[in-house]
């Protein structure tokens, strides 16, 4: 397909290459707060909804697998993974989804079970930080429902489940959250979020609301964040172009530039799955983990 005249090409680099076939069994995929990055596959049958019969967990480092495990006899589907410590946390859907119930699993890197925790209704986005901490987001269902940590749409845990923040939109001008549609745990001390309806990008800053700005995409998925510019999936119905913007006064942003982005040989790459962590932007495509940064959208803009 011919490229748009306002958006260019935006080589990505891969990270992960799964094997052939394997990626068909793929339930999720994350980047950590060291930046390895982590998938979540079934092993046997798998239909949506259900648990497989076991699940393969790896990850990687620069270019290293440092971590393939099994998950035996784990009576919930487990959907979203991060690590905690030297452990690792998964969201899971307990049968009934039952308000109250234990939706955070805690495993040994040798695929034991810890520990449960219960981390809020209906998560969206899942992650940590270096330091424990855990960064739950929660879509409408759970904002909208009988959980009154849900009902903040963005909380903040200790790594033995106590909820330690519940988001608040204390500037003027900030609405409530309806459905969290993307988190960036930048580090310990910096967590980014976008939600509906208005899609601000917020800036929580040690624990407080610190500024937003309102963002000219309506939908996206995921974001890179850095400084005075941010790096968003697109909007409904555009989820292959990328906008790069630079966060300016008065909760303005200006677009730099639209992208699309590409395979070393200038191919383009259809992402159905994102993730942003820091200044990286990262999404499954073409049977692998793509990342693109910040710098290479930057100096692509100039």
């Amino acid at each position: 397909m011919a490229e748009s005249p306002t958006t260019f090409p935006l080589p990505a680099h891969c990270l992960v290459e799964f094997e052939s076939g394997s990626d068909d069994a793929l339930i999720a995929f994350a980047v950590g707060p060291d930046r390895a990055v982590y998938a979540l596959h079934a092993f046997g049958a798998y239909a949506h909804g259900r648990p497989p019969p076991a699940y393969r967990v790896r990850a990687w480092l620069d270019g290293q697998c440092v971590l393939d495990t099994r998950i035996d006899d784990e009576p919930h589907m487990l959907y979203a993974l991060q690590p905690l410590g030297a452990d690792l946390l998964f969201a899971s859907v307990p049968p009934g989804k039952p308000v109250g119930a234990a939706n955070g699993k805690v495993y040994s890197r040798e695929g034991r079970r810890l520990r449960e925790l219960v981390l809020g209704d209906s998560i969206e986005h899942l992650q940590t930080t270096r330091k424990g901490a855990i960064w739950t987001a929660y879509f409408d269902e759970g904002v909208f429902g009988d959980d009154p940590v849900s009902a903040h749409g963005l909380a903040a845990w200790d790594a033995s489940g106590e909820c330690t923040y519940r988001f608040h939109p204390d500037l003027a001008g900030l609405d409530y959250i309806c459905d969290c549609y993307a988190l960036n745990v930048a580090d310990d001390r910096e967590t980014w979020l976008y939600y509906y309806n208005q899609f601000p990008l917020v800036l929580v800053r040690e624990r407080r609301v610190s500024r937003y700005w309102k963002v000219p995409v309506a939908g996206a998925r995921a974001f890179a964040v850095r400084g005075e510019h941010a790096l968003f999936t697109g909007g409904y119905g555009q989820f292959d172009t990328l906008t790069l913007l630079r966060l300016g006064e008065n909760a303005h942003c200006d677009v730099l530039a639209r992208f699309r982005p590409c395979d070393e040989d200038g191919e383009a790459l259809s992402a159905d799955r994102f993730h942003g962590r820091a200044d990286t932007l990262y999404f499954h495509a073409a049977g692998g983990i793509w990342a693109v940064g910040l710098d290479e959208a930057l100096a692509a803009s100039s």
